[in-house]
C-alpha cells in the first residue's frame, strides 16, 4: 500500500500519495487540490517550505531520513484542517 501524507499546499489539507503512470514511472499528487509533484524530492521541499510559514502543520508530519512522512492520522491536531483553510485569510 502506497504512503498517504497530508498536502502541503497552502489552504488545502488534503490527501497526497505516490501514483505509478508505469511499472518505471510515477510521481505524487493530491486527490483534493490537484497538486502534482514530479519527484519525492520535490514534495519534501514543498513540505519544508510550507512548514517554515505554518508551524501548526508539523503537527502531521515526521521526518525520516530526508523524507517526510505522515503521522497516525488519530493523532492528528483535532483543529489541523480547520487551521489549513484560513491560510488564505492569514497571507
Amino acid at each position: 500500500m502506497n504512503e498517504s501524507l497530508r498536502c502541503p499546499t497552502k489552504a488545502c489539507s488534503g490527501w497526497v500519495c505516490e501514483i505509478e503512470e508505469s511499472e518505471n514511472r510515477s510521481f505524487w499528487g493530491c486527490g483534493e487540490c490537484g497538486e502534482i509533484w514530479s519527484e519525492r524530492a520535490n514534495l519534501n521541499r514543498s513540505i519544508d517550505q510550507m512548514l517554515t510559514k505554518h508551524s501548526y502543520r508539523k503537527g502531521v508530519y515526521l521526518k525520516v531520513g530526508s523524507n517526510w512522512h505522515a503521522i497516525d492520522i488519530d493523532l492528528e491536531p483535532e483543529n489541523y484542517a480547520e487551521l489549513v483553510s484560513e491560510e488564505w485569510q492569514n497571507q
